[in-house]
């Protein structure tokens, strides 16, 4: 039985009442920060309007994206939309270790779609549930290898756990399910070098792979065959985007653990590479008690993929640059002890006194720390003081991370933080609770309602 079979068994037979109450609580948890993230890039991505423009001049439709009013576009373009909200400004959540971020593309796709056929709040949760296993054990089965190769793993996981979740809420069959996972397979694009040059655009590549698992969804329910043999193939998947991948062990414990446990949520607005040396700081500044002016240098020890995605830039020249710039979360965690969406902002990025401090810090490659990549991925950070004392911290297991979880309460408050600004209280309230107990709404069109009404300031 290929791999894609294996996955339609799983994604078709998951039921809600198969699911543990801890994976529930989780699901509608990883829903609540996703949205989040949605939220936040649709009310500060700087690409916003022209983007929407562009869209508009790709079809027109009944279904409305996130925040955007109107129903005035086919529902695989609204959630391309919501999908590319959701990756612009680096808040979605990720797999531990994998690089992926599941999130971004399944939860908007699961609401969006669920929406359109009047499906209520229960059959959502297996979708998501679906959607993070699919991307979760093909990011983390081809790691590190997909990103050595140079290829982007949400952009390009992220197809399937679109298709996962969109053909498990249309009612695609067995059969169904593992053609449109594998003509998913041979739409699946995205490249790291979207993280070098243009950063500002790259999350319209996460859209585009939410696009492509519709249009895979679609032509499978139309009976148009795929390819059963996509992933373990000899020009496959594995082969031609990673290396020794053994596909018996892609579906190892399918549908006994579910990945998403194994699911961060990011605390801060960047690379997640670039967060270990932000946290660090902040943790030995909360330690040690001094502050930006009294620091001499910062050094940044970590694994070779985190110095070269975010290791090279120290004046940013917008927020796209500020999110791949380790040098930029130093320094701006130094002088505010913290790192939000509003650091993102031209007063911040352009500001001399965080850039001088930038210009203090290195970020190099340390043997230690890549011994343990990719399971664990981290920094080592060392802070020199003018008066010469010097600290040292090792950072791994990040705040939100499954090592180091945060609960409901932390989720909440990273949701209104990102999002306090964008809605009414009210709205906001309404938006927190109808997701909390969305297995209780027979439609989640309240939800909606609430997400399609245009964010303030945008």
């Amino acid at each position: 039985m290929y791999v894609t079979e294996r996955f339609a068994d799983f994604i078709y037979d998951l039921s809600y009442e198969a699911l543990p109450e801890e994976i529930v609580s989780l699901t509608k948890e990883r829903i609540l920060d996703s949205v989040g993230a949605v939220l936040a890039g649709a009310g500060s991505w700087v690409y916003r309007d022209r983007f929407l423009s562009a869209c508009e001049r790709m079809g027109t439709g009944d279904t409305a994206a996130f925040t955007t009013g109107e129903r005035r576009f086919p529902l695989a373009r609204a959630v391309m939309i919501d999908t590319t909200f959701g990756h612009a400004v680096e808040l979605d959540d990720g797999h531990a270790f994998a690089g992926a971020h599941a999130g971004t593309a399944v939860v908007p796709t699961a609401l969006t779609v669920a929406g359109a056929l009047g499906i209520g709040g229960r059959s959502v949760i297996p979708a998501v549930v679906a959607g993070y296993d699919i991307v979760y054990r093909l990011a983390a089965a081809m790691a590190p290898w997909q990103i050595e190769k140079g290829f982007h793993p949400t952009s390009n996981d992220d197809t399937f756990g679109v298709t996962a979740a969109a053909g498990k809420l249309m009612g695609l069959s067995k059969k169904e399910l593992a053609d449109a996972l594998g003509l998913a397979g041979l739409y699946a694009a995205g490249l790291q070098e979207a993280t070098v040059s243009g950063q500002l655009s790259k999350c319209v590549m996460v859209g585009n792979a939410a696009y492509s698992g519709m249009e895979a969804v679609y032509l499978a329910q139309s009976g148009m065959e795929g390819t059963m043999s996509v992933f373990e193939g000899e020009n496959g998947f594995f082969s031609s985007k990673s290396k020794d991948v053994d596909a018996k062990k892609v579906c190892e414990g399918l549908g006994e653990r579910y990945l998403i446990t194994d699911t961060y949520s990011k605390l801060y607005p960047t690379c997640r590479h670039a967060q270990p040396a932000i946290e660090g700081v902040l943790n030995l500044m909360e330690q040690y008690g001094f502050g930006p002016d009294e620091v001499e240098r910062v050094h940044v020890g970590t694994h070779e993929v985190a110095c070269r995605l975010t290791g090279t830039i120290k004046a940013p020249k917008d927020s796209g640059e500020a999110k791949f710039s380790s040098a930029y979360g130093v320094a701006v965690a130094l002088c505010e002890k913290g790192f939000g969406v509003r650091h993102l902002n031209p007063e911040y990025t352009q500001n001399p006194r965080y850039r001088r401090l930038a210009e203090r810090v290195t970020v190099e490659w340390d043997a230690q720390v890549q011994a343990v990549y990719p399971k664990k991925r981290g920094a080592r950070v060392t802070v020199w003081l003018k008066d010469g004392q010097t600290f040292q911290t090792e950072v791994y297991d990040l705040k939100g991370s499954p090592k180091n979880p945060v609960g409901f309460r932390d989720i909440r408050d990273k949701f209104t933080a990102n999002v306090g600004n964008l809605m009414p209280p009210a709205d906001m309230e309404r938006l927190i609770e109808g997701i909390m107990n969305l297995e209780q709404l027979d439609t989640v069109r309240p939800i909606l309602e609430i997400l399609e009404r245009p964010v303030m300031g945008a």
